[in-house]
């Protein structure tokens, strides 16, 4: 087999070096009974014992059956939460992902605070263009439209570098903007 045909085959240990933490052992070195048991299995437990004898009222008309209830379905139930498995977690675990994700800022949160995106709102500035036609008057024609009738027209000094020759022989813009350019060149 070529090593372009070679096939890749990834392996992932995370799982297996993943150990969450359990109480199995009495302190005088013997095990619990059904464990070692996970932190979620050892609440689920307690809280169910709880309610058990808080509701004793409701339920307990069993005689001697009532305290075998009391011990069985509180391991029971903490037995079943060894095997259920909700996306590779315990369901404590999944329950708290999902509380923490329905109690997360839509918007996400930044530094730690919520993230607050802004309303939109209207722009108040304003932007004036002026489009000049692309056929300019020749410059003789532009100058005697700008200055009033009342007024003599004033003479034209030429710098001595520039020829009479290149300013009067431009091409003629092609596009509106190509004009606005040549505008602002010239002033």
């Amino acid at each position: 087999m070529s090593a372009s045909e070679e096939e890749l085959i990834g392996h992932s240990y995370t799982r297996a070096r993943r150990h969450p933490l359990v109480i199995g052992k009495l302190p005088g070195a013997g095990r619990l009974p059904g464990g070692p048991y996970t932190i979620t299995q050892v609440m689920t437990m307690v809280i169910t014992f709880g309610l058990l004898v808080m509701t004793r009222d409701l339920w307990a008309h069993f005689g001697g059956m009532n305290f075998v209830l009391m011990v069985v379905l509180p391991w029971g139930l903490a037995w079943v939460l060894r095997y259920a498995r909700l996306d590779g977690r315990d369901p404590a675990r999944a329950l708290r992902s999902l509380l923490i994700y329905s109690s997360t800022p839509a918007q996400g949160r930044l530094a730690g605070r919520p993230q607050r995106i802004a309303r939109p709102r209207l722009a108040q500035a304003t932007c004036t263009v002026r489009v000049r036609s692309a056929e300019r008057p020749a410059p003789a024609q532009a100058a005697l439209a700008a200055v009033p009738k009342t007024a003599p027209a004033p003479k034209q000094v030429r710098p001595a570098a520039q020829a009479p020759a290149a300013t009067a022989h431009r091409p003629q813009p092609k596009t509106g903007l190509q004009a606005l350019l040549a505008s602002l060149d010239e002033h």
